[in-house]
């Protein structure tokens, strides 16, 4: 986990785009980054970690559906879904606390 008191950031900014990935998954998250990407370095980069949170897991949650005909992904879907929401709300929390939080097993697609 990579975890980092940075000074500077807008962290109401970065924990309602955690709260909007858990309607949105990746549209709501991108889009505030992509609006406010300029603003602010540190505000950039947390968002950034939220929107390859939320891509990183669209992604899982895919494979999970194409491993459903061989049954594993009837497995894999549940535990995929329910860590997505437990790190939400880590994300969430750490955000509020004035803290960068990248989700484990998230893929750096957005740099």
């Amino acid at each position: 986990m990579d975890e980092k008191n940075i000074k500077g950031f807008d962290k109401s900014l970065v924990m309602v785009s955690y709260i909007i990935s858990a309607f949105t998954v990746v549209i709501g998250p991108l889009l505030i980054w992509v609006l406010k990407k300029d603003d602010n370095t540190a505000t950039a980069e947390a968002l950034r970690h939220v929107a390859n949170f939320g891509l990183s897991y669209t992604i899982y949650m895919f494979i999970a559906w194409l491993t459903s005909a061989i049954l594993i992904g009837f497995v894999i879907g549940p535990i995929i879904t329910a860590a997505f929401y437990i790190f939400l709300i880590i994300g969430a929390v750490k955000a509020n606390n004035g803290e960068v939080y990248k989700a484990p097993f998230t893929l750096d697609i957005i740099k």
